[in-house]
């Protein structure tokens, strides 16, 4: 689990024009996105439901039962912290939003955080995250009034919080931790997921002789206790109200109609590859209808049959098609995907460096498919938001990838990598202005 050795170049942007350039960009994007988009009940995930959690908390002064809502299944930790932006104010909804998109900045400074274990040259760092928070299905998570904002910008923290524990362990890192796996497991339960991850990856360090048993537990430790705290509230909350400790909506709602167990098979819902049977070249987006675009609630499906072209499809371009009303508008996000694929395309060489990084990818994809298999059977539990803490080591590997190339001055390549990525910025934002003049 050792940082990478790539030297920085000898001419690096500074610190503060880091900071001020990621800013910027992620500000530009995220606020005309929001600007794109209003703030309707239709938007994003169960949006609805999610704000009347919220005027539960306001309105009766306590937390709802699991079932006095579509939503209120979920632990509290985010909508407590909804109460105190102005949950009276006409502009709540839009005050929530932008507070994702502080999540967001918050997620984009983890996987910074994260690069400069691995040494990666700022000005590298720059251009990967410029490309990643460019991604609509990213604009889309941060801009959200939805748990899975401040959930994933936890996730993030965590990884980075865990690794610098490995690399400088002390108290105060420790207790970091801690504290952010007890808010993780507070604002959803699937961040369990990336704790058992990072687990694995501790595991088979230890199985390799590759990391100390003391080391592990280091980072162990505060990840389980912070998980523990959570069980007063599951007995005392949930199994009160319930008689079940992890109740969910569709405990009461009965079985969902896209069910993997029945269509099209566990076994086949993970061996088959993506982007063959999926529709991927004529429709990108996991629902078959743009609900969003007309802002009205038609009915809809998931159209994406395999664990692989969920997941692929979901973190490129995320669930909703809001472009079914502009089709220039999928010409861009098309561009833009093949950016993407030859800045992947790269990652062709992992060092000794990247090896745990690898396998805590591969391990959270791992744990994300037993929760799906043996948890929630339904189609649209296979979404990206759900495990976007992956970017953090996707972002990693590119960056180092990329680091790695121009260090050993291989500049041609250098140069299509950049070029690549900088084609899939332009790209993304010709797609979001693209929308911004042509929906309603």
């Amino acid at each position: 689990m050792g940082a990478a050795t790539n030297s920085c170049f000898h001419c690096d942007i500074r610190p503060r024009t880091f900071y001020v350039l990621l800013a910027a960009c992620w500000l530009l994007l995220s606020l005309s996105f929001i600007a794109t988009l209003p703030s309707k009940n239709f938007f994003g995930h169960d949006t609805g439901a999610h704000i009347e959690y919220t005027r539960y908390i306001r309105a009766e002064k306590k937390l709802p039962g699991p079932w006095h809502g579509w939503q209120t299944y979920q632990p509290p930790a985010y909508y407590l912290i909804n109460q105190l932006l102005a949950p009276r104010s006409q502009h709540h909804v839009k005050i929530v939003r932008l507070s994702s998109v502080l999540y967001g900045f918050l997620f984009l400074l983890a996987c910074h955080a994260v690069m400069r274990l691995w040494n990666i040259p700022r000005s590298v760092q720059l251009l990967v995250l410029m490309y990643f928070m460019s991604m609509p299905a990213f604009l889309y998570l941060f801009t959200a009034y939805n748990n899975d904002a401040l959930a994933m910008s936890i996730a993030a923290g965590v990884t980075a919080c865990a690794l610098a524990c490995y690399h400088k362990p002390g108290i105060p890192l420790m207790a970091l931790l801690f504290v952010l796996a007890t808010l993780g497991i507070y604002t959803k339960y699937s961040l369990v997921l990336e704790y058992a991850a990072i687990g694995i990856v501790l595991g088979a360090g230890l199985l390799v002789r590759r990391i100390q048993c003391k080391k592990a537990l280091i980072i162990l430790v505060p990840l389980f206790a912070g998980c523990m705290l959570l069980i007063p509230y599951m007995r005392f909350h949930n199994f009160a109200y319930t008689g079940k400790y992890m109740p969910s909506n569709y405990t009461i709602s009965g079985e969902h109609p896209w069910n993997i167990q029945h269509d099209p098979g566990l076994l086949r819902f993970f061996l088959s590859p993506p982007a063959l049977t999926n529709g991927e070249w004529t429709q990108p987006y996991a629902f078959d209808v743009n609900f969003h675009a007309t802002l009205e609630p038609i009915p809809f499906y998931w159209t994406k049959k395999t664990f692989l072209s969920s997941i692929l499809s979901t973190s490129l371009f995320g669930e909703f098609n809001y472009s079914v009303h502009v089709p220039s508008a999928d010409t861009w996000a098309w561009i833009a995907l093949w950016a993407y694929i030859a800045v992947l395309a790269s990652l062709c060489y992992f060092n000794k460096a990247n090896q745990a990084l690898t396998v805590f990818l591969l391990g959270s994809l791992f744990m994300f498919g037993l929760f799906i298999a043996f948890s929630h059977h339904a189609f649209n539990s296979v979404n990206f938001r759900l495990c976007a803490w992956i970017n953090v080591p996707l972002s990693v590997l590119a960056a180092s990838e990329l680091a790695r190339r121009m260090t050993e001055k291989r500049f041609r390549a250098a140069a299509l990598l950049a070029g690549a990525m900088v084609i899939g910025i332009f790209s993304h934002g010709m797609y979001q202005f693209t929308l911004n003049a042509a929906l309603p």
